[in-house]
């Protein structure tokens, strides 16, 4: 084992939780599982249940009290809220590109840049949503894409986890780089090893883009034909993610992106053929004036400084304490809420913008208005609302009772320097329990430095494995699947879609825990 590197604020030593504490934490976790895969109870209703039953165990086993339980469970559901402000005008989008035609359009246009199966598929669920990613994030690649996907005779379920598998990598600097971000902050990293940080993960992210190519080729029986093509996007797409993160992370998955959706424009269509652009371009217009409205408001330095003068809305909580040590610090803000620094009302202004082009083109449905959207987006908001509360909570409660610091440090414990390639795993968790790479990151990223440090490696090694993990944990969350299986009227299949997401995730998996290894290699030598 390497000499341990102490960092300023962090213990050295290693904290020990009992082996019982830890097993009895993921208790949840499990339950939730087996709930999702094995049983006919939804999500949502499962989400409630297992809720209730880590409430009674984080009372009883650790010793938060009832005031803590309420705290976290109030903390858990406020991120919901904040998350369903998204949410839900995301799904008001696609009920208008998908009422009006707007869709199916989108579809048959980009079906013409790709020409055969293997090729849709990347450009649709692989190219598109990153760059969607990079501007939006928080789901809206997924709900945007997956219906495109359908309308090109996939399966609703296949559709999905396409999807989530296609644009995982773009997630940490997706958001304008919220997830890269959070790290950095949490983890007290300075300037030099941010640096450090945001070129070592782009570099392995852009080797898990183009695993990611390569294992929805050959599902779609493509590789060897679109192999080359997709290759050369990948190239692109991993170039302009390294070089890009290295001098501003926030713009890093929407320059990627946006470069690859360009090299997929210029090497997909059969050899002398160059669709038309306008077809392309009117039906994506909600899509393009949301990242333009998004990338002007977080990436240009004036306009985002207006916005930060709108108040923000947060609510505060007192400290709380725990079993084994676990404090929850008193926060006066707790994830603020800006309203002109959050998507949702962007996604608002589409969605109208949207409605108001369609209606000019002649794409306006002959049903009245609440027929056509209204009703439809109640019907699929209202599942959304229910399960993605449910989960919100059940992380709240988890959170500040300790159970997830408590399987985690157990298992550095434990394991010493082993632990380097389940600290990929640990991030994956954080992001299935939480929802998002953002909210994994800013739990998980102090510890995996801690551990770092006690194990002798750099920060930025399991910093890398952390948010690596994370992506990876955001194909396979239940919020992701709950939120895309209601975009293509698939709400009660999320079990099959997290089952379709795992077997595919599964190899892109082990080359990111490979690469996370070969990191701590170099960094021990």
């Amino acid at each position: 084992m390497l000499e341990p590197r102490c960092r300023p604020g962090l213990a050295c030593g290693i904290v020990y939780v009992p082996v019982y504490a830890a097993l009895l934490a993921a208790l949840p976790l499990l339950a939730l599982a087996l709930a999702v895969f094995r049983t006919e109870l939804s999500l949502g209703t499962a989400a409630w249940i297992v809720t209730a039953g880590a409430s009674a165990l984080a009372v009883a086993a650790f010793g938060l009290s009832p005031a803590g339980l309420l705290a976290g469970a109030a903390k858990g559901a406020w991120t919901g809220v904040w998350i369903l402000l998204l949410v839900v005008p995301a799904l008001l989008l696609f009920q208008v590109a998908d009422s009006t035609g707007g869709l199916d359009r989108l579809s048959d246009a980009l079906g013409d840049v790709a020409p055969t199966p293997g090729r849709r598929l990347l450009l649709i669920g692989w190219a598109f949503p990153s760059f969607l990613q990079g501007a939006a994030g928080f789901g809206v690649p997924v709900v945007v894409a997956a219906p495109m996907l359908v309308r090109t005779g996939m399966a609703p379920a296949a559709a999905v986890a396409a999807c989530l598998v296609g644009y995982h990598w773009s997630v940490t600097f997706g958001s304008m780089g919220s997830s890269f971000f959070v790290a950095v902050g949490t983890a007290n990293l300075p300037a030099d090893e941010a640096g450090r940080f945001a070129v070592q993960a782009a570099i392995l992210l852009a080797v898990g883009a183009a695993a990611t190519a390569a294992v929805l080729l050959r599902q779609a029986r493509g590789l060897r034909r679109d192999g080359p093509r997709a290759a050369g996007v990948a190239v692109v797409m991993g170039t302009t993610l390294v070089g890009v993160a290295a001098v501003q992370p926030a713009l890093g998955s929407t320059a990627a992106g946006l470069a690859g959706l360009l090299a997929a424009w210029l090497l997909f269509p059969r050899a002398g053929e160059r669709p038309q652009a306008r077809p392309l371009l009117l039906a994506s217009s909600p899509y393009l004036l949301l990242t333009g409205l998004v990338v002007a408001v977080f990436g240009v330095p004036q306009v985002r400084e207006l916005a930060e003068q709108v108040p923000a809305l947060a609510p505060s909580f007192p400290e709380t304490i725990a079993a084994f040590g676990h404090v929850n610090a008193a926060v006066a803000a707790h994830q603020p809420l800006r309203p002109l620094l959050h998507p949702g009302p962007y996604l608002l202004v589409a969605a109208a913008v949207g409605a108001l082009v369609y209606r000019r083109l002649g794409w306006w449905p002959q049903d009245r208005w609440t027929r056509a959207f209204v009703a439809p987006w109640a019907r699929r908001s209202r599942s959304t609302i229910v399960s993605l509360l449910g989960l919100t909570t059940l992380a709240g409660v988890m959170v500040d009772a300790g159970m997830l610091a408590a399987m985690a440090q157990a298992l550095t414990a434990a394991l010493g320097l082993a632990f380097v390639p389940l600290a990929v795993i640990v991030g994956a968790g954080g992001t299935v329990l939480t929802g998002s790479t953002t909210a994994s990151n800013a739990l998980l990223a102090p510890l995996q430095a801690d551990a770092a440090a006690q194990l002798g490696l750099a920060p930025t090694t399991l910093l890398v494995a952390q948010t690596v993990g994370g992506n990876i944990g955001n194909a396979l969350t239940p919020i992701n699947a709950v939120i895309a299986a209601a975009a293509v009227g698939a709400s009660g299949a999320e079990g099959e879609i997290l089952r379709r997401a795992l077997k595919t995730m599964l190899p892109v998996a082990a080359v990111a825990v490979v690469g996370v290894v070969a990191l701590a290699l170099l960094d021990a030598v």
